[in-house]
């Protein structure tokens, strides 16, 4: 009978690794005396605290704003880019007269309260960007000093309304007009330095992009190789008008930047991830992109609770479910994602991983019916019951697409008291 046991566990521990679509089921109608199901929740112990830097060059959004958040306190985001010509051997003309100079972006979302008005700074940047260069989100760029914004009004985000020029409709874009000096010189650079992008980005390192808010403030998205975004030259020779936009284009270096001051933050939330009371993370957790927070999931217990068992883990959850009150404003992120960290610190993917697997499989996913998040981590389980115990430290709980998104969550804790806590469920059978 034994020898049978140990057949019948080969065979399901191979299905369970070779097939995704059997792992919901395998194991879960095995009810004839022999092989159970059983259902435990593995009591986990979580802390957030500081992300890293993160890599923000050249990603699909650079960012704007400012957000004032009663929870995190103050996120703060800019960029600053290279311009490209058009062509080689550019030519602007002779005997030309400024109009305007005009800084365009390409709106391509928003985070946070539209109703809260910008205050926009635009610099020069003193430094020449490279794309061989690694550039981070806690990079301060050199610039000139000099505010290039012909206006001190403030500017209210409009992200989803069209722009009309004369007669025409254009795709959603934030225009900043740039000062006549600036634009002055942009139109009376040299035809030596218009000879290719590689002079011309020597001439003309770039821009540095920054904005203050008041109110609950945003962040707004933008596409900086879109059509709409790029620096414009409006000018006429004698009766003739005409316009010239350099372009951010792919080939065009730039990042973005991001400074948050937690001073203004929830005070659990600064004794938890300012000061290191990890004792907090049984009450609430916190997850901020932007190069913001993290929450550290230790899995120690569950490398103790396989130790010595005769079981094959069917499914094993993490289950996150969010608390926020203020989804008006701070909206929760769709999807989230989960980090190993390695015995040495480094961190790489799961085995679940979506990298590995498929995002249907893996989950990560905002269910806003439920409220929660689920990770499907069964290989994972696997692993360690091979390995009987835990070989890593944990997990991470990162926020997806955090050098180009401001959503945070803020989720429940690891009491056992309450029912919607931070939770390992693992559904297994014992042979």
């Amino acid at each position: 009978m034994k020898k049978y046991c140990s057949i019948v566990v080969i065979i399901a521990a191979v299905l369970l690794c070779s097939c995704k679509k059997d792992i919901d089921t395998i194991g879960l109608n095995l009810q004839d005396g022999t092989l159970g199901n059983a259902y435990t929740e593995i009591p986990l112990t979580a802390y957030s605290t500081v992300e890293d830097s993160l890599f923000t060059k050249n990603l699909l959004y650079t960012l704007l704003g400012e957000i004032h958040d009663p929870v995190f306190g103050t996120t703060n985001a800019g960029f600053c880019a290279q311009f490209a010509l058009q062509g080689t051997n550019t030519q602007l003309g002779s005997d030309l007269v400024l109009d305007s100079c005009v800084l365009t972006l390409q709106y391509g979302g928003y985070y946070g309260d539209t109703l809260s008005p910008l205050r926009l700074e635009v610099y020069e940047l003193n430094e020449q960007l490279t794309k061989a260069q690694y550039y981070s989100s806690d990079n301060n760029p050199s610039h000139l000093g000099v505010n290039l914004v012909r206006s001190t009004a403030p500017v209210y985000p409009s992200p989803t309304t069209r722009v009309k020029i004369d007669t025409a409709a254009y795709t959603a874009h934030l225009r900043i007009r740039l000062t006549d000096d600036f634009g002055n010189r942009m139109l009376n650079i040299s035809e030596s330095d218009l000879a290719n992008n590689s002079a011309f980005q020597s001439a003309f390192y770039g821009l540095v992009v920054k904005a203050t808010s008041t109110g609950s403030g945003n962040l707004c998205y933008f596409s900086p190789t879109a059509a709409q975004s790029g620096l414009t030259l409006y000018y006429h020779a004698g009766d003739v008008t005409k316009k010239y936009t350099f372009p951010i284009s792919t080939d065009c270096a730039r990042y973005n930047f991001f400074s948050h001051d937690y001073t203004t933050a929830n005070i659990d939330f600064q004794r938890q991830v300012v000061n290191g009371d990890t004792a907090l993370g049984k009450d609430l957790l916190y997850l901020q992109p932007t190069g913001g927070v993290k929450t550290h999931v230790d899995l120690s217990a569950f490398g103790e609770w396989v130790k010595d068992k005769n079981i094959i883990i069917n499914k094993a959850e993490l289950i996150i479910t969010n608390t926020n009150v203020s989804e008006n404003v701070f909206t929760s992120p769709a999807n989230i994602g989960l980090q190993l960290v390695k015995s040495d610190g480094t961190t790489t993917y799961t085995p679940d991983d979506a990298v590995y697997t498929s995002t249907s499989y893996f989950g990560g996913i905002y269910d806003s019916d439920k409220k929660e998040y689920r990770f499907r981590l069964t290989y994972y389980a696997q692993e360690i019951l091979r390995n009987q115990g835990i070989n890593d430290k944990g997990i991470n709980i990162v926020a997806t697409g955090s050098g180009i998104r401001g959503n945070r969550l803020v989720f429940r804790g690891t009491d056992e008291s309450y029912t919607d806590r931070l939770k390992l469920a693992i559904y297994y059978t014992e042979y």
